[in-house]
């Protein structure tokens, strides 16, 4: 089953995918809000997403599915513990909780990074996002939980840079200290 929850549409398109949902980047696959596909034209309606959650999202199953098939397994190598172990990050018996920092880092993001944007909001997020970069990025982890999260930080940390250059409002990209779009 896969999990729905209502959200917020503000980082939407920024992908571009062919036919087959391929990014250029091999074997990306993207599809629904992350994907630019076109089919959704100049205005984004819930109808379009489901659209093209829908069929691209069949479509970058299929293509990953053939190129995985194609691939030898990966090798999984367990690892000892869920947090940085001494000498990777962290001190001796530190142990972090990936899914409390992914929270952590949902409700910055929200708060800070949402669909209303302002500079003194993202410059705080970006101060916290690289906090947690500076213990989280040196640590090694024995679970896709830990790595998932290393992964959510850059992710964040390039939305939320992105978002403090962009000085203007465009589409969903909203800044409240920059509300109209500038076409120059």
């Amino acid at each position: 089953p896969i999990p729905v929850r209502p959200s917020a549409h503000y980082t939407i398109g920024g992908i571009r995918v062919g036919l087959d949902a391929a990014a250029s980047l091999p074997g990306l696959f993207a599809c629904g809000e992350a994907a630019m596909t076109g089919l959704h034209g100049a205005n984004r309606l819930a109808s379009n997403s489901l659209l093209e959650g829908l069929v691209f999202g069949r479509r970058a199953g299929l293509s990953a599915a053939s190129v995985r098939s194609r691939r030898p397994a990966p090798t999984i190598v367990p690892g000892r513990g869920s947090g940085p172990g001494p000498g990777k990050g962290g001190r001796q018996g530190d142990v972090l909780d990936p899914a409390d920092a992914r929270n952590a880092l949902r409700s910055l993001l929200w708060r800070k990074v949402g669909i209303e944007r302002e500079a003194a909001g993202l410059t705080e997020a970006l101060r916290q996002i690289r906090f947690w970069e500076r213990y989280l990025f040196s640590a090694t982890f024995g679970d896709a939980g830990g790595w998932e999260l290393q992964n959510l930080l850059g992710i964040a940390h390039a939305l939320t840079e992105s978002a403090m250059a962009r000085q203007e409002s465009r589409g969903v990209h909203f800044r409240t200290d920059f509300p109209a779009r500038e076409d120059v």
